[in-house]
This record gives C-alpha cells, sequence and structure tokens, in this order.
C-alpha cells in the first residue's frame, strides 16, 4: 500500500493514472472504486482542493472516454466512481481544515442523508424507482425475478441499503487516504486520530428529531435515514473498540472479532457497532471506560 500511495503523489499525472486505472478497473471488480476514490482523496488532503480537483476531472475523463466503449450493464448508465469521487474530494477538504475525522464523518454523514431526501423528492416513489431498476438489471438473469426482493422485504430497504452502502464506501475511501498520507508523512498518526473519532454530541439528538418526523411522513423514508445512519455510528462504534484495545495494551486478536462479524454476519455487527457508536456519543464511553 505504500509503494501505491508514493506513486500517487510523485507526480500529478500519476495521481490522475492512479485514479482513473482503479476507477476503470472498478467497473470490473468494485472493491477497487474505493482506492481510485482515496487516490483522489490522498491528493485532496496533501495537496489542497484545486489539485484534488484536477485529478477527479482528469481521471473523469479517462474512466468516462473507455466507459462508453465498454458493452453496455443493464442498470449502470454510468460509472459508480463517478457517485464516489465528489463526497470524498468534499470529506477530504474538511478532514484538511479540522483535522477531525469525526467532523469529516459527519459531512459525509450529511451529504448521504441528502442522497436519500433527493431520492425521495425527484423520484416520488422509491420502491417504484428501485423496482423498475432490478427489473432491468435483472432481465439478462435465467430466473431471477424482482418478486422475490419483494417477498423478503428487501425492496422496500433498497434506498437505504444503498444509502448505508455508498456511506460505508465514502468514508472507507477518505479513511483510506488519510492512512496512506498517514504512511507516507505521519508514521503512526493515523492510529491516534482515528481512535480519537467522534461525531460532535448534537449529531444524534439532531437525528433522532429527523428520525421522529421522517416517521409521520413516510415509513420508507425513516428506514433510509435509519439505514444511513447506521454507517455513521458504525464507524464510531469500531473507533471506540481500537481505542480501548490501543490503551489497554490489548493484543491485536481482539479487534478479530468485530471485523470478523462485519464480513460473516454483517448484519448483527453494523446495528451492534452503531449503536455502541451512539452509546459513545451520549455517554463518552470511552472516559468512562478509562480509556
Amino acid at each position: 500500500m505504500r509503494e501505491i500511495a508514493a506513486f500517487i503523489m510523485a507526480g500529478r499525472w500519476r495521481a490522475l493514472i492512479a485514479a482513473g486505472g482503479f476507477g476503470l478497473l472498478g467497473v470490473f471488480f468494485l472493491p477497487l472504486l474505493l482506492l481510485s476514490a482515496a487516490a483522489v482523496g490522498l491528493v485532496t488532503l496533501r495537496r489542497g482542493a484545486r489539485e484534488g480537483g484536477i485529478t477527479m476531472l482528469g481521471a473523469a475523463c479517462l474512466v468516462g472516454s473507455a466507459f462508453w466503449l465498454l458493452p453496455a450493464r443493464p442498470g449502470f448508465a454510468f460509472p459508480l466512481v463517478f457517485a464516489l469521487w465528489p463526497p470524498v474530494w468534499v470529506g477530504a477538504l474538511v478532514l484538511r481544515h479540522t483535522f477531525s475525522q469525526g467532523v469529516s464523518l459527519t459531512v459525509v454523514g450529511m451529504l448521504i442523508w441528502g442522497y436519500v431526501a433527493a431520492m425521495h423528492a425527484l423520484t416520488g416513489d422509491v420502491v417504484g424507482f428501485w423496482r423498475a431498476w432490478l427489473e432491468q438489471a435483472i432481465a439478462n438473469v435465467p430466473g431471477a425475478t424482482v418478486e422475490g426482493f419483494d417477498y423478503e422485504g428487501t425492496l422496500r430497504l433498497m434506498n437505504g441499503l444503498v444509502a448505508m452502502v455508498y456511506g460505508l464506501s465514502v468514508f472507507a475511501s477518505l479513511l483510506l487516504a488519510r492512512w496512506w498520507q498517514a504512511i507516507l508523512y505521519y508514521p503512526g498518526g493515523f492510529q491516534s486520530e482515528f481512535c480519537e473519532l467522534r461525531t460532535p454530541r448534537w449529531l444524534l439528538p439532531v437525528l433522532v428529531a429527523v428520525l421522529w418526523l421522517a416517521g409521520y411522513w413516510s415509513r420508507v423514508l425513516l428506514a433510509d435515514l435509519l439505514l444511513s445512519a447506521m454507517a455513521v455510528y458504525l464507524f464510531q462504534g469500531l473507533a471506540v473498540v481500537h481505542r480501548i484495545v490501543s490503551v489497554r495494551n490489548l493484543s491485536g486478536f481482539w479487534l478479530v472479532p468485530p471485523y470478523g462479524l462485519l464480513v460473516l454476519m454483517p448484519q448483527y455487527a453494523v446495528v451492534g457497532l452503531a449503536l455502541l457508536g451512539a452509546l459513545d456519543s451520549l455517554f463518552d464511553l470511552r472516559h468512562r471506560a478509562g480509556t
């Protein structure tokens, strides 16, 4: 990873090639999109808004030109990395000026909640929108039907799940960019900064009030906002775990269960870590635990 970060920071063209190359490869292997967005984030963190913007726009030209030459993929009218770059760029600018991962996480969360609100406002019926999208996406998949999603209730949660994954991807990319910056310029700095990640205390009461009002407007909107909020407090929950392990000099083995659960049983791990993060926001669990 250090070599990738060093390559990106070696010059403007190398950063553009890295962001564009990973973005294009991400069309075939989605996790590489995170590396592309992190490249934009790293340049922005180190060199500012202008250089980050140039990297983003140059990479967009590279990815866009190649994308239109590829066979059309049902349900994907544009490269997904186009949706990752702008919020990572914004989050990197916030982190560059505030030196606070918690503040940048809050800003990213607000952008994701803006996405949720925009989807409801623009579509008028997000469930219907995602039903139509799924019908198009699985048109060439033998035996696949939308009814299965509808029967299991997944269709009603589709917009919220997309918002959650979107938020997790954006902030994971931003954290990767910050880690790259640390290993190049501030060895050991990332761990201490991440252990102190904490959203502002006012955010949770405001969010609860918004959820309460959303419940009167639409149960689907309520579910969407709740799922996307979990993405925010998930990272704070992970920060609490890392802080406890670090301060108490525990073995790194204690980090295996939470991350293992995220891989094997994400539905339980996300809820548990998000709840831990929310409780820490209210009661400062790290301080009360003597850490």
